[in-house]
């Protein structure tokens, strides 16, 4: 293999592959990136992948012979970096040797066996269907899939594919997120598929909201890709929630309109007097006054409270109880006016454009037991 590439090019498809690297792993060729120049296309590729994912992103470049090669991850991002040249060069110069050089500094590295490298499936391209707006959808939906270490069908976001477009639904029991996503993404029938949140996560990562890829399925799993990256994942099988029936179902009993911005700033001022109480889990109050809602936290250490102005629709009579923390992922993204609905139980539902966002309410805090709790 011998190769001469733009350092600064090279370095965006390193860092971009290597998101894909595992941390840990006892296979020796996925602690690298496999990197591949193909004279024919003059093209320089390089590929990571923990079996999860797989990131694929190719250049323009010089290429004098073809070949491949495993480089060692921590080290390729690092040494691109520092090089001194405007472009770099990659040359095989022995076996499970290569020699990369820039200006006056040159590197040489052990390499693995290519052969034995796992590369991605390509999709066909008839198989596929355009997709946008990934990192939009990502930020509208990650925030509420379930987190930890232990497998979940929670820690996925939920794809829907259909004649209306593409729309994404997450879960981690207590909240429900739901965003409309690209609506030239169609397809004759409803598929549903159910993505790593995690994977999601990192696809946005590599992502601009105006990159359009095609996405489509193959033997390994959910497959993007837009002529120079490709990014892949395996898909869990598992059945979701019915969200959308609670979606779809919930009835507000109280309602209230208020500006998205002003009820964040009073949530948030409110919330690092509950976080500081290991006991308070986190919990605040929202109470209807006659033009206003009352945004509370109250712990062991004193109460705080912040009035929002605000246009009471039909009012409760006792207050609810939420987590602040889940109702701040979701508030930070919005603009503008919204309506609260809560129905008798204080099942809290906010429904702005083309997104969909249900919380459930927590119990009230024992000195407030007296009272109607949630």
């Amino acid at each position: 293999m011998r190769v001469h590439a733009n350092r600064d090019s090279a370095l965006v498809l390193a860092a971009q592959a290597s998101k894909a690297v595992p941390r840990i792993t006892t296979i020796p060729e996925l602690k690298g990136i496999h990197m591949e120049a193909d004279a024919r296309l003059a093209m320089l590729t390089m590929t990571a992948t923990n079996q999860e994912v797989s990131i694929r992103a190719s250049m323009p470049a010089a290429v004098e012979e073809s070949g491949s090669a495993v480089i060692p991850a921590d080290l390729l991002p690092d040494i691109l970096k520092r090089l001194p040249g405007d472009q770099v060069s990659f040359s095989t110069v022995g076996p499970g040797i290569i020699h990369i050089g820039s200006g006056y500094a040159e590197y040489r590295l052990n390499i693995l066996d290519a052969a034995k490298y796992p590369l991605p499936e390509v999709p066909f391209l008839e198989d596929t269907i355009p997709v946008s707006g990934i990192c939009s959808l990502a930020r509208q939906t990650l925030f509420a899939a379930a987190a930890g270490d232990q497998q979940n069908i929670l820690k996925t976001v939920r794809l829907k594919v259909g004649p209306y477009g593409l729309k994404a639904t997450s879960s981690n029991g207590f909240c429900i997120a739901e965003a409309a996503g690209d609506k030239n993404c169609v397809a004759a029938s409803e598929t549903c598929i159910l993505v790593p949140a995690r994977s999601l996560s990192i696809l946005a990562a590599i992502s601009l909201d105006s990159d359009v890829y095609q996405m489509g399925l193959t033997r390994e799993g959910l497959a993007f890709w837009n002529g120079t990256t490709m990014f892949c994942t395996h898909l869990i099988d598992g059945s979701y929630p019915d969200t959308d029936g609670l979606l779809d179902r919930i009835q507000g009993a109280y309602s209230a309109s208020i500006e998205a911005a002003e009820l964040y700033a009073a949530v948030d001022a409110v919330t690092s007097l509950a976080s500081a109480d290991k006991d308070s889990s986190g919990r605040g109050e929202i109470m209807f006054g006659e033009h206003e809602m009352v945004v509370s936290a109250e712990t062991s250490d004193g109460r705080a409270s912040v009035p929002v102005k605000a246009l009471i629709l039909s009012p409760s009579p006792y207050p609810f109880y939420y987590d602040f923390k889940q109702l701040m992922r979701y508030l930070k993204q919005l603009r503008g006016r919204i309506t609260l609905e809560f129905d008798q139980n204080g099942l809290l539902a906010i429904r702005p454009g083309e997104t969909r966002y249900l919380q459930s309410p927590m119990r009230a805090p024992k000195q407030a037991a007296g009272g109607k709790a949630a």
